[in-house]
């Protein structure tokens, strides 16, 4: 499995627009077949401050959806209520 974490900084005033549209990345991320996980989380100390939590069946169900009209349509129109940020971070899980 794929896990990602990826932070979003939220303009100050932009929070209420950033949610509406991202609503429906999100909705429409975890329809996909190969999804596992796909939530949004807000850091308790930080309001503006998000986490998207991702966890993906393998590499090709996670390049399959960076294809997709939504992850390719919505996400450049939500940079403009964010602030630029922390890179993705790609995990893969330890195995004992």
């Amino acid at each position: 499995m794929l896990k990602i974490i990826a932070t979003t900084n939220v303009k100050e005033g932009c929070m209420e627009q950033y949610l509406a549209g991202v609503k429906e990345l999100v909705e429409q991320s975890q329809a996909e077949e190969g999804c596992v996980t796909y939530t949004l989380n807000r850091v308790k100390d930080a309001p503006n401050k998000l986490i998207m939590l991702e966890i993906w069946k393998d590499q090709a169900a996670f390049e399959f959806h960076t294809k997709t009209p939504h992850f390719t349509t919505i996400l450049p129109k939500l940079r403009e209520f964010t602030e630029p940020g922390e890179p993705a971070l790609f995990l893969t899980e330890v195995e004992f």
